[in-house]
Formats: structure tokens, C-alpha cells, sequence
């Protein structure tokens, strides 16, 4: 014959279950905000003031740059990749020198727009910059991280065609 147990007389019934209910809905309520404030700050390109973060229409910003007669910067590259954050800040500090001098076509890779440019180029990593003279021909290419001072160095010869 099972035995029956004593209950608390302080503790009232389905307290315990009620405590849990509410420890349950607080977890959910505080991750619910982490979730929102990471979406809200990747949607935003966490310096969406940046050049590199901004999300345009990739094969119209390179069409119009071709017409400008400037030299062409490209840069193929996402968001989200240790290496296009690390070239993105270094061209968002590099580049208003070169305003004007050279037209700067950001390319995003995840968007279709991007996607549709980078198959009038051949590459297969990203972060990848291609450097395009006056006359719209491929001067230089270089995949991977550059350093300011690099980056500076490219631009500088770029110009001087």
C-alpha cells in the first residue's frame, strides 16, 4: 500500500509548478531580446554608416562607376566573415582620401545583385578586391585581407595610370 506524503502546510499546492512556469517564461522573454538585439544590429551592418556595409545594387553602383571614367575599386566581400570585417574597416578608413579619384563599388556577395556581377569575374574566395583601370580592364586583383598601408599603396598606382 503506498504511503502517502506530508505536504508543507506553508507551502500552498502547484507553487513549485508556478515557480518553474514563471523561471520557463523569463529564460524565454530574456533570450527573445538577445535574439532581437543581434537581428537588429546585423540588419543594421553594425556600422551601417560604412561604405563596406551599405547594400546597394551591386551591377547598377558598377555601371555607373564605369561611366564616371575613374579607376574602379571592387570589393567582393560579406558581411559576416572575420576577414571581409577586417577589409571593410580597413576601406571604410582608407577610402573618403580617394573621393573622387576613384569610384568605389561595394559588393555584397549574399545579395543577388552581387552575385550577378561577380559572374563577370572570376574568383573563388571573398574578401576579393579587383582594381580596373580608366578604361575598364583588370589592373590588379587580391584576395584577401589588405592592410591599410596596402590598400593605400594599390590605390595610389591605380591612380596613377
Amino acid at each position: 500500500m503506498p504511503r502517502k506524503l506530508r505536504q508543507d502546510p506553508e507551502k500552498k499546492p502547484g507553487s513549485g509548478r508556478r515557480y518553474q512556469l514563471i523561471l520557463v517564461a523569463a529564460v524565454v522573454v530574456l533570450f527573445a531580446s538577445i535574439l532581437g538585439l543581434k537581428m537588429t544590429s546585423a540588419g543594421n551592418g553594425a556600422g551601417s554608416d560604412s561604405a563596406t556595409a551599405a547594400r546597394i545594387d551591386a551591377v547598377a553602383a558598377f555601371e555607373e562607376a564605369r561611366t564616371k571614367g575613374n579607376p574602379v575599386f571592387l570589393l567582393f566581400h560579406s558581411l559576416t566573415c572575420d576577414p571581409c570585417v577586417e577589409i571593410s574597416a580597413n576601406v571604410d578608413q582608407v577610402l573618403p582620401a580617394y573621393e573622387g579619384k576613384v569610384s568605389f563599388v561595394n559588393a555584397i556577395t549574399d545579395d543577388s545583385s552581387a552575385q550577378r556581377l561577380a559572374a563577370r569575374f572570376q574568383f573563388q574566395y571573398i574578401p576579393t578586391s579587383f582594381f580596373l583601370g580608366r578604361d575598364g580592364r583588370v589592373v590588379d586583383t587580391f584576395t584577401g585581407v589588405l592592410s591599410t598601408d596596402e590598400l593605400k599603396a594599390k590605390l595610389d598606382r591605380l591612380v596613377a595610370q
